[in-house]
């Protein structure tokens, strides 16, 4: 299999630059410029993301666990978690079944007046 690179070209190129070294993009231009709102922006969505990997992550353990009950196994943990007082895990628990099977847990948010 190929792998083709092509890098951005200014568009005000002399043809005499493309005629010393055809091989070569000599004139070749950053494509990449970001302003300082959207580097904040990819900086916070990084952090997001890693609070969302970390439920992934469990997600990923529980449904190990559990196999294909592991949404339904969640759904009950946070039930058990809110009988006991604790919204914190609660919600903690929805948020990992909603990985699994999100309008199980987004049916029993609204059931119990957490979402």
């Amino acid at each position: 299999m190929a792998i083709r690179f092509s890098a951005a070209r200014k568009r005000s190129c002399p043809v005499i630059v493309r005629a010393l070294c055809p091989s070569v993009p000599l004139c070749a231009a950053n494509d990449n410029s970001a302003s300082r709102a959207r580097l904040r922006r990819r900086i916070r969505e990084a952090t997001a993301d890693t609070a969302n990997a970390r439920i992934f992550a469990e997600a990923l353990r529980h449904f190990a666990r559990h196999d294909l009950s592991a949404a339904a196994h969640a759904r009950a943990h946070a039930a058990a978690a809110r009988l006991a007082g604790d919204e914190h895990a609660c919600t903690w628990w929805i948020a990992i079944c909603r990985q699994l099977d999100r309008p199980m847990a987004d049916a029993f948010a609204r059931r119990i007046g957490n979402g």
